[in-house]
């Protein structure tokens, strides 16, 4: 299938076809790279809601100050005010769809009117608003079905059989609706994440001197010990095992900081084997003795949250 473009405004490319009859839609296109050309996308604005999904390549992308890597079978969304584009103001190599949607009205202060196009409900639509303006990971993860949409939106616009344009319509909130539900999910899957890992904390910080075993670990969340390990290394970019002594380790820092204890209760308390394990733990995960760390933060009154 050969590139194709679709825009309500000029245009770097020649070759497009005019959508003027369409409200919903700003812009739609499709196109293969296979060669990078200076200069051919800084970073800019939109008039609508943009919604990109890479076939393939690898795309170095900046949205406002955030930097991002998109792969194949993810994409990004922006809003009318965010900045975006390349930082060299390049396309890499590589296949993507975009599609542009044309608002009525989306002001980061006033929120979003799709305009009579639309027939989401007033509520469906400050929940689509509401999602779109707080969202701050511009990234859409495994949104693969994006493309199957686009494809459908590409058919309906160059063949135009009977009832095209209420299908048109359709396709454009079939994909509002998933990109939607990708940000929400997210955030929820996010929150889940935290509470597990929360119950993980407590669960070790109730009694910091117990000796754990991966297994002991695991059969509190009635879970084998590979499945555990793999969860926690992939929440925490730790081991348990290392997890732990990270919480060992931030206990002990407040009792450093906060009490005048000896250096072998708190290494007992905190479940170290004895001074020297708690001493040089602490030397190789903070960069220097629990001694050495007591003087240096008392003297320049730090705190820890």
């Amino acid at each position: 299938m050969s590139y194709f473009i679709y825009s309500k405004a000029p245009h770097r490319l020649v070759n497009i076809k005019v959508i003027e009859d369409f409200p919903s839609i700003w812009e739609f296109g499709h196109e293969r790279y296979s060669n990078i050309k200076p200069s051919s996308l800084d970073l800019h604005l939109n008039n609508g809601i943009e919604i990109c999904f890479v076939k393939k390549g690898r795309y170095d992308w900046q949205v406002e100050n955030k930097e991002y890597v998109v792969y194949p079978g993810e994409g990004f969304v922006t809003c009318p005010w965010e900045y975006h584009g390349n930082s060299l103001g390049i396309v890499e190599l590589g296949e993507i769809y975009w599609l542009i949607i044309n608002p009525d009205i989306f002001t980061k202060e006033d929120g979003c009117h799709l305009a009579n196009w639309s027939s989401f409900s007033q509520d469906q639509e400050a929940t689509i608003s509401k999602t779109l303006r707080e969202n701050h990971n511009h990234l859409l993860n495994n949104c693969v079905r994006l493309e199957k949409y686009f494809l459908q939106l590409n058919h309906e616009l160059v063949n135009r059989e009977f009832g095209f344009d209420v299908k048109i319509r359709s396709l454009i909130e079939n994909i509002l609706l998933e990109v939607v539900r990708i940000i929400q999910n997210r955030k929820l899957e996010a929150n889940k994440n935290n509470a597990w890992i929360n119950g993980l904390k407590l669960l070790f910080t109730t009694d910091l001197s117990k000796k754990w075993t991966i297994e002991e670990m695991s059969s509190h969340f009635s879970m084998g010990s590979t499945s555990f390990n793999d969860k926690v290394k992939r929440l925490t970019g730790y081991t348990p095992q290392s997890f732990l002594i990270d919480l060992k380790l931030d206990q002990s820092k407040k009792l450093l900081l906060e009490t005048n204890r000896f250096l072998t209760d708190i290494a007992l308390d905190c479940g170290f084997y004895s001074s020297q394990h708690f001493s040089s733990t602490f030397l190789k995960r903070v960069g220097m003795t629990p001694s050495a760390f007591r003087k240096r933060t008392r003297n320049k009154s730090y705190f820890i949250e």
